[in-house]
Protein backbone atom coordinates (compact mmCIF):
# COMPACT_ATOMS: atom_id res chain seq x y z
CA UNK A 1 0.00 0.00 0.00
CA UNK A 2 1.36 3.74 -0.65
CA UNK A 3 -0.27 6.53 0.94
CA UNK A 4 -1.12 9.27 -0.98
CA UNK A 5 -3.29 12.40 -1.23
CA UNK A 6 -4.57 13.02 -4.81
CA UNK A 7 -7.68 14.71 -5.80
CA UNK A 8 -9.82 12.79 -7.33
CA UNK A 9 -9.99 14.44 -10.40
CA UNK A 10 -6.75 12.22 -11.22
CA UNK A 11 -8.10 9.06 -10.25
CA UNK A 12 -7.60 7.60 -13.75
CA UNK A 13 -4.12 7.61 -13.34
CA UNK A 14 -4.69 4.77 -10.42
CA UNK A 15 -6.33 2.20 -13.66
CA UNK A 16 -6.53 -1.65 -12.94
CA UNK A 17 -5.63 -0.31 -8.72
CA UNK A 18 -7.61 0.02 -6.04
CA UNK A 19 -7.84 3.43 -4.01
CA UNK A 20 -9.04 4.14 -0.58
CA UNK A 21 -10.93 7.25 -0.99
CA UNK A 22 -11.72 9.96 1.65
CA UNK A 23 -15.34 11.42 0.83
CA UNK A 24 -15.34 14.22 3.10
CA UNK A 25 -12.04 15.80 1.44
CA UNK A 26 -12.35 14.03 -1.82
CA UNK A 27 -9.31 12.78 -2.21
CA UNK A 28 -7.46 9.41 -2.96
CA UNK A 29 -5.45 8.36 0.27
CA UNK A 30 -3.84 5.14 -0.63
CA UNK A 31 -3.69 3.34 -3.44
CA UNK A 32 -2.79 -1.16 -3.50
CA UNK A 33 -2.48 -3.66 -5.88
CA UNK A 34 -5.04 -5.63 -3.96
CA UNK A 35 -8.14 -5.17 -1.84
CA UNK A 36 -6.35 -6.71 1.24
CA UNK A 37 -3.34 -4.49 1.13
CA UNK A 38 -5.85 -1.20 1.79
CA UNK A 39 -8.66 -3.08 4.25
CA UNK A 40 -6.35 -1.61 7.08
CA UNK A 41 -8.23 2.03 6.60
CA UNK A 42 -11.44 0.93 5.69
CA UNK A 43 -12.17 -1.09 8.12
CA UNK A 44 -13.66 0.23 11.63
CA UNK A 45 -15.30 -0.94 14.55
CA UNK A 46 -19.03 -1.81 14.70
CA UNK A 47 -19.09 0.45 17.84
CA UNK A 48 -18.23 3.43 15.32
CA UNK A 49 -21.00 5.89 14.86
CA UNK A 50 -19.63 7.79 12.73
CA UNK A 51 -22.16 8.39 9.17
CA UNK A 52 -21.02 6.16 6.65
CA UNK A 53 -20.44 9.10 4.59
CA UNK A 54 -17.41 10.16 6.06
CA UNK A 55 -15.96 6.38 6.17
CA UNK A 56 -13.05 6.01 3.45
CA UNK A 57 -13.76 3.16 0.95
CA UNK A 58 -12.18 1.41 -1.52
CA UNK A 59 -12.82 0.56 -5.05
CA UNK A 60 -10.80 -1.07 -8.13
CA UNK A 61 -10.34 1.95 -10.74
CA UNK A 62 -11.21 0.25 -14.06
CA UNK A 63 -9.07 0.44 -16.99
CA UNK A 64 -10.24 3.25 -19.66
CA UNK A 65 -11.64 0.23 -21.65
CA UNK A 66 -13.36 -1.18 -19.02
CA UNK A 67 -16.60 -1.22 -17.40
CA UNK A 68 -17.22 -0.80 -13.49
CA UNK A 69 -16.13 -3.75 -11.33
CA UNK A 70 -18.68 -5.52 -9.78
CA UNK A 71 -18.34 -7.16 -6.21
CA UNK A 72 -20.31 -10.14 -5.07
CA UNK A 73 -19.79 -11.61 -1.31
CA UNK A 74 -20.31 -15.20 -1.74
Amino acid sequence: MEKVNVSTKNIGAFAGKWVVIDPTKEKIVAVGETLKDVESLITRSISDTKPSGTVPAAFKVPYKDEGPYVLMLV
